[in-house]
């Protein structure tokens, strides 16, 4: 039997996030995690902002490349390049983050059990009694309280009745050899991805990541966009192979119980409109540590007491979210000509540019830009938008799904 203040399920960032802050604290943490090590490859592009980088003490020698422009490519339209004078974000070495982030929790005593995945999690009126596998064996711990930070593929959320996400996707990307990507490139239209979108990110050494987000056949999209971008001389070949990964699009009604905290994917901390979990899970897994350091001083780990931790997040992210999603739904109902429209307009109109310049708008608050974005393209149509407009209001083209 092990015995913690703490059990944190999950070694990725959020999970190792919350296991140093409270390990920093003075408890005692352990951190759960199914795969033998925490440096391997991750799905995930690994692009933050300059905020988050800034925020969360990254360090440089985990960088990239730094960016400070993208270029979107519509179906069948003109591209569009928005660009910022100062750099915005960066793509970071994804398994060299994990391993980092590990580290910094073990260097303030948090315990880490690799290749041990957890079967169970039952939380019970003096305690939370979490089981394990680890090479055919079974292994039980014991805790105050637990954290699942398991991200999108457990069904271990699910199993302690938080429910399943109503609303995902998957994420499909692989690493090749770039020729003619400089910077971020976004690529919209449906035949692409559907709903969603698809990137080619450079990450130095002649290399890149190309990738989308989409709900159904993800391996045959992403072949599709490889092609088009050989198609196009801005690759020449693979450097390794596809990886896929489900992103959670939608937060449970919940995200605590009794002894029980969802944090990062786990909880749907995740932006809607680009998949994109890396800062808002971290900001959230500091506010997870805070209440539960109080309530560990409270000697109160109730549900009642732990709902502090939803009200604190939702605070913060609930607009974001609330916005996103919105904008990710109209989105998905556009047809490759809406499209391209759209972004005549937004041509025309040089919003480009003035995007470019707004100071109210950041790589991961996405609020401002929706609404201007939104404003700006449809004030010719509707009224003046003082507040985001319900889902039958809209006049798009069918994509047919």
């Amino acid at each position: 039997m092990h015995r913690y203040d703490f059990l944190v399920v999950g070694g990725g960032p959020i999970g190792c996030r919350v296991a140093y802050k409270l390990a920093a604290a003075g408890h005692q943490v352990a951190v759960l995690e199914k795969n033998s090590s925490v440096g391997g490859p991750v799905c995930c592009t690994g692009i933050v902002s300059r905020e988050c980088i800034s925020r969360f003490g990254i360090p440089p020698g985990l960088i990239l490349k730094e960016f400070r422009s993208a270029i979107f490519y519509p179906p069948s339209a003109e591209s569009l390049r928005v660009e910022r004078p100062d750099m915005q974000a960066a793509v970071l070495d994804r398994g060299g983050y994990n391993a980092f982030m590990a580290r910094e929790a073990q260097d303030q005593g948090a315990d880490y059990f690799m290749a041990h995945r957890v079967t169970s999690v039952q939380a019970e009126p003096d305690r939370v009694v979490v089981t394990t596998e680890n090479r055919g064996t079974s292994l039980i711990f014991e805790a105050r309280a637990a954290v699942l930070a398991t991200g999108f593929s457990s069904r271990l959320p699910e199993q302690a009745g938080f429910g399943r996400p109503k609303r995902r996707a998957v994420g499909a990307q692989v690493e090749v050899r770039a020729l003619t990507i400089e910077e971020v490139e976004v690529y919209l239209g449906n035949d692409i991805a559907p709903g969603f979108f698809g990137w080619a990110v450079p990450t130095g050494n002649s290399n890149a990541l190309v990738g989308l987000l989409t709900e159904h056949e993800a391996d045959k999209h992403l072949a599709k966009l490889v092609s088009v971008l050989e198609s196009r001389g801005k690759i020449s070949c693979l450097a390794g192979k596809p990886s896929y990964r489900g992103v959670t699009l939608s937060a449970p009604k919940k995200t605590y119980y009794a002894r029980i905290i969802l944090a990062g994917d786990a909880a749907g901390q995740v932006k809607p409109l680009t998949g994109g979990g890396i800062y808002f899970g971290l900001l959230c897994a500091d506010m997870a540590a805070s209440v539960l350091h109080a309530a560990m001083g409270a000697s109160d780990f109730s549900s009642a007491y732990l709902s502090s931790y939803q009200k604190e997040w939702k605070k913060v992210l609930g607009g974001e979210l609330c916005l996103g999603a919105w904008a990710s739904r109209l989105y998905g109902r556009l047809g490759d000509r809406s499209i391209d429209r759209a972004a005549d307009a937004a041509r025309k109109r040089g919003m480009a540019d003035r995007l470019s310049v707004s100071s109210g708008i950041g790589f991961d608050w996405h609020g401002s830009a929706i609404l201007q974005i939104v404003r700006e393209l449809l004030r010719r149509r509707y009224k003046p938008l003082n507040k985001v407009p319900s889902d039958n209001s809209e006049e798009v083209e069918s994509n047919g799904r």
